[in-house]
């Protein structure tokens, strides 16, 4: 058993940033997945736990029912209609009031490209016809380790045409590195953190979580998998999670039984499947936690990995261009991701000539070097101060040269 230096451990808590309660709007769409939302969700929540008032502008209320079935009371959902002909709905048919001067919002948070709906764009340019843009306009953007995450981070991009003429808003980026807007991160994981000690051993039976899309080499990792408990006495667990993206559970309970003639019943095989319901945000993270390996896909699921501080795979969002595989090698080169973790990474995002395969079971230096790598990492992104902190900040200082408080 190996044991990470404590030093890596003991981390002060970071000072929030003293900010008068605020009302917020966020922005989002569910697209194809619930990362989106996901991401929306915990920002929302974590502004709340500190004290502000959001108005959660989502296309698609549903998923809330178990993602987050216990909204935090300062969270006012609202239900937000896709057709442009609808927008003025928004202001009229949900109670959402529009104060002196079309201060609707002390911040618009417009979450990856969404666009905020036009009646919004035309209260947001009023302001700034009348010579002073009280609303703050945040264009969150989507997580990379790309050059130009840093670049364009906290810069003013002026709105030129459209219902929004003459008004602006920002850009910002979450990011890995200390010139970007930080990760999302509570409190609460921080204080786990802190208090937990990582072992680098590997458990029996072994759990691994299985988030993925549904173009993951899954015959591969199957048959690999299998091939781990012919070689060893250890028992493996799949807890597969429900994802929005092709049906990866059936088609995993499928294979197991049909292809690779496995039970699920796990009293029966050293290989089984634990089909897991849909989780809420706090229980997904949990699971990641009590896993001793974790495949995650696109961005929030990731971050929740990194924190985890177990091994970890990640599946990058699929671009047509191969664009994803430009933003997936940037990310583990400014990690400083060991070669065969890299290899594991290409075989499992389908990338050239790689295939997909883990490390044996009896390779315990790789498997520690691989925990060793996931703390390092966590380690180091801890350093950096958090997205909702210095979103908070960054609303502050803009804040300040327009509003009186």
């Amino acid at each position: 058993m190996s044991i990470v230096p404590l030093i890596w451990l003991s981390r002060p808590m970071p000072s929030i940033p003293p900010l008068k309660p605020m009302r917020w709007s966020i922005f989002c769409r569910v697209i194809d997945n619930y990362g989106d939302a996901g991401v929306c969700l915990r920002l929302a929540r974590e502004l709340a736990h500190r004290g502000q008032s959001i108005d959660f502008f989502i296309d698609n209320q549903e998923i809330l029912s178990w993602m987050e079935p216990e909204i935090h009371p300062n969270i006012k959902v609202r239900v937000w209609s896709s057709k442009q002909e609808e927008e003025d709905w928004l202001l009229k048919n949900q109670g959402f009031y529009v104060g002196e001067n079309d201060l609707f919002a002390d911040v618009i948070v417009e979450a990856f490209g969404c666009e905020i709906p036009a009646a919004f764009k035309e209260l947001i340019s009023n302001q700034s016809k009348r010579g002073q843009q009280t609303t703050q306009w945040i264009n969150l953007e989507y997580l990379s380790a790309e050059g130009y995450a840093q670049r364009n981070h906290g810069l003013m991009s002026p709105i030129l045409s459209g219902p929004g003429e003459g008004s602006h808003k920002w850009f910002f980026y979450p990011g890995f590195t200390k010139l970007t807007g930080g990760l999302l991160i509570e409190n609460k994981i921080r204080e786990k953190i802190n208090t937990s000690i990582p072992d680098t051993q590997i458990s029996s039976p072994f759990k691994i979580g299985l988030f993925c899309y549904a173009n993951a080499p899954l015959v591969q990792l199957l048959t690999d998998l299998r091939k781990h408990c012919e070689h060893s006495e250890r028992k493996i667990v799949i807890n597969i999670s429900k994802g929005n993206q092709g049906d990866v559970q059936k088609f995993m309970s499928e294979l197991i039984m049909t292809e690779l003639q496995i039970s699920k019943d796990s009293s029966e095989t050293s290989l089984s499947l634990c089909l897991l319901d849909s989780l809420t945000q706090n229980d997904f993270d949990e699971m990641l936690w009590n896993n001793d390996l974790n495949f995650v896909r696109g961005e929030d699921s990731l971050i929740r990995a990194i924190w985890a501080g177990k091994p970890w795979i990640w599946q990058i969002y699929n671009q047509s261009n191969g664009a994803h595989f430009t933003k997936l090698n940037a990310f583990l080169d400014l990690m400083e991701c060991p070669l065969f973790i890299k290899e594991i990474h290409w075989g499992w995002n389908l990338f050239g000539d790689y295939n997909f395969a883990l490390p044996s079971s009896k390779d315990a230096r790789k498997w520690a070097d691989w925990s060793a790598w996931c703390l390092q990492i966590r380690s180091k992104l801890l350093e950096q101060e958090d997205l909702v902190t210095q979103l908070m900040k960054f609303v502050d200082e803009k804040r300040q040269k327009t509003v009186e408080y």
